[in-house]
């Protein structure tokens, strides 16, 4: 068994109370007796329990990190960004996966709660006012990635409307005049859209519609199905598509070369995200990078300084770039 506060109590002939002030830096203490006891738990080798550190300090220096899931490089990115960020200031980072499950999601929640996390970061698949209700009754701050999805929550993210309008302009720029947006389900199992991307769909029907060119909406588990029956049947000239993320993008070029159909000589593609992955690929992609890592500090940041107690904005927007490739 590994030395305890007791027995470094009992060799430096202190009580436990003053070993806890030396140790974890709290109430008055001599600094002679201070740096004594250090240097008896360093040279003994004492391990601190942080739980028991935790409650006294009343902070575990723990963040929590709850997102949808870790398959594509979105959320790594973004992850490794709040994980360095929360390193810098002595804050160990907690990850859990809530694999667009409402009920794991609480789960996870209060058991970080239950881990006296300091703080939360999360991408939240919950909704609704029950769940915005459970947030703020949890006793810690919260930041939420990617969008507005309470009044009072603080939020880190990027104007998906305007983004998704801005890269419909650049297609048009490019003299395409037909345009095709490829986008996952936008709605849940109980009908509840996907707020990001139901914002990226507004902002290209409403400037491909402003533009007059021919545009059209694909979206659902089925998506190359639906973008290839387009090619076959339905495309009047040479289409663009621009894909509500850059995995979509990637899908559909293997699924257009498979069956014939060549970028950019025979339809142009534009992604979103700027995923490293694809970045590599030739044709080098298109895309509109939402900065992600820029995200992540920016979320980590806000959450340390509302953990500090200190005034943060209830809303930051990231910039976004469009990123010149060869795919249109």
């Amino acid at each position: 068994m590994g030395v305890t506060t007791k027995d470094l109590a009992r060799i430096c002939g202190v009580s436990r109370a003053t070993i806890t002030r030396a140790l974890y830096g709290t109430g008055s203490i001599r600094e002679e007796t201070r740096q004594r006891i250090l240097d008896t738990a360093k040279e003994l080798g004492y391990q601190p329990d942080l739980m028991a550190r935790s409650l006294v300090m009343r902070k575990s220096r723990m963040i929590g990190a709850i997102v949808v899931d870790l398959r594509n490089q979105y959320f790594p990115k973004m992850i490794d960004a709040i994980e360095k960020r929360t390193k810098e200031s002595s804050y160990m980072l907690n990850i859990s996966l809530h694999e667009d499950d409402k009920e794991e999601e609480k789960k996870l929640i209060r058991a970080m709660v239950g881990y006296h996390a300091d703080g939360l970061i999360l991408n939240c698949i919950n909704k609704d006012e029950e769940f915005e209700n459970m947030l703020n009754h949890l006793g810690i701050p919260y930041v939420i990635l990617g969008y507005k999805a309470f009044k009072n929550s603080h939020t880190v993210g990027v104007d998906e409307y305007e983004a998704t309008r801005k890269g419909v302009e650049y297609i048009l720029e490019k003299g395409y005049k037909e345009l095709v947006f490829v986008v996952p389900p936008l709605y849940d199992a109980d009908g509840i859209p996907n707020i990001g991307h139901e914002y990226r769909r507004r902002g290209f029907v409403d400037e491909a519609g402003k533009s007059g060119c021919r545009y059209t909406v694909i979206y659902g588990r089925d998506y190359l199905t639906q973008a290839l029956d387009y090619m076959r049947t339905k495309a009047m000239s040479k289409p663009a598509f621009f894909c509500s993320g850059d995995t979509f993008a990637g899908d559909l070029i293997n699924a257009f070369g498979q069956n014939g159909y060549l970028v950019p000589n025979d339809y142009g593609i534009m992604g979103y995200d700027k995923v490293g992955l694809y970045q590599n690929f030739t044709p080098k992609f298109t895309t509109v990078d939402n900065h992600v890592e820029q995200m992540g500090y920016a979320a980590a940041d806000m959450l340390l300084d509302m953990i500090e107690g200190k005034e943060v904005p209830h809303d930051i927007k990231i910039p976004i770039t469009i990123v010149e490739g060869q795919t249109l």
